[in-house]
């Protein structure tokens, strides 16, 4: 009996491997237009330099088109690099967005092959801190704003048969306590994108999805002005939270989650991963449905929960993840309650 489970494995493995080896046919690249989101800082601005240099048309999504992270990308790029102001919440940002893309259709003949949804804010706190305005304010930008711009460029990408690319995150396929606003996000954003690459493959437009792990070393966010944001938030959350619930959480438990953002790494210093991944998703002929993008190192990361997640007991898992979310981090008065 083992051996024949074994063999059923094997042949089981041999299949797998066969259908996820897709080979590196390359797209003709002559000027393609591609359109992405939230290239301030972080992948979407490492995307823009990796597609200029490959010979793309690149719309590059700005919130502040005129500051630090657009100004370097218009020194630092050729002249077929534009920067679009976009926020991806204004539905009129992304309809003048689409409408400065076809302008540019018409003035040079370059079509819109692909649109990078890239754009993300982040939140942490547990269920019972979170407000609903700040579950909202996510997913208004991680997902409704990415769900709609694609149904605005999405009549253009299927004129070129193009690709749609959707930047999720691990936590897309994977649960921890005290995400849940930002999980809801990428999880909804998968589903969504896996909906739209079924309905889309008969029009031969193809969509893939992103999942970087850890690269909080080469983003912006939970640095700098993100950063700022996310500690007004936490304060805001802690203000407007019961008595009861400050009780039984505490201060310390709750300031410790955002004090341990300041000083997180990843194992690599810049997002070449991603953008590696995104390329191959606009260029390669046969681009994955899913690139998960470790950003750990060692066995012990993100990734690896995510990759088997599908093949061990809940119990294990829902220890996993508590374990890696919550260590280091106070405990809890819920654990010290009348009869617990």
């Amino acid at each position: 009996m083992f051996v024949q489970i074994a063999l059923i494995l094997f042949v089981l493995f041999i299949f797998y491997i066969g259908f996820e080896w897709r080979g590196k046919k390359l797209i003709y690249i002559e000027g393609q237009g591609v359109f992405i989101t939230g290239c301030d800082t972080g992948f979407g601005h490492e995307v823009v330099k990796r597609l200029d240099k490959l010979g793309f048309t690149v719309f590059a999504g700005c919130l502040n088109p005129d500051g630090e992270g657009a100004t370097a990308l218009k020194t630092s790029c050729s002249e077929n690099v534009h920067i679009v102001k976009i926020d991806v919440t204004k539905p009129d940002d992304i309809r003048r967005a689409r409408a400065y893309v076809e302008k540019v259709h018409e003035e040079t003949g370059c079509g819109l092959w692909g649109i990078v949804n890239n754009a993300g804010i982040d939140l942490y706190g547990d269920v019972e801190l979170l407000t609903m305005d700040l579950y909202r304010r996510v997913m208004d930008v991680n997902l409704f704003g990415m769900i709609n711009v694609t149904k605005i460029f999405l009549p253009l990408i299927r004129k070129s048969k193009g690709r749609v690319v959707n930047v999720t995150s691990v936590k897309g396929r994977i649960y921890f306590p005290c995400i849940s606003a930002y999980g809801v996000t990428k999880h909804g954003i998968e589903t969504f994108s896996d909906c739209l690459r079924v309905e889309m493959a008969r029009f031969g437009v193809k969509v893939s999805l992103i999942e970087p792990g850890n690269f909080s070393t080469c983003t912006a966010i939970v640095k700098g002005d993100n950063y700022k944001r996310l500690l007004r938030d936490r304060d805001a959350m802690w203000e407007a939270a019961d008595p009861e619930v400050k009780e039984t959480y505490g201060k310390d438990y709750f300031f410790a989650q955002y004090e341990r953002l300041a000083h997180l790494t990843s194992s690599y210093p810049d997002c070449d991963p991603v953008s590696d991944a995104i390329a191959d998703a606009l260029a390669n002929e046969n681009p994955a449905a899913r690139y998960l993008v470790a950003g750990g190192s060692g066995l012990y990361d993100e990734c690896m929960l995510a990759r088997i997640i599908n093949f061990v007991p809940t119990c294990v898992m829902d220890y996993l993840c508590t374990r890696w979310a919550l260590k280091g981090l106070p405990k809890i008065k819920t654990l010290q309650l009348k009869g617990s």
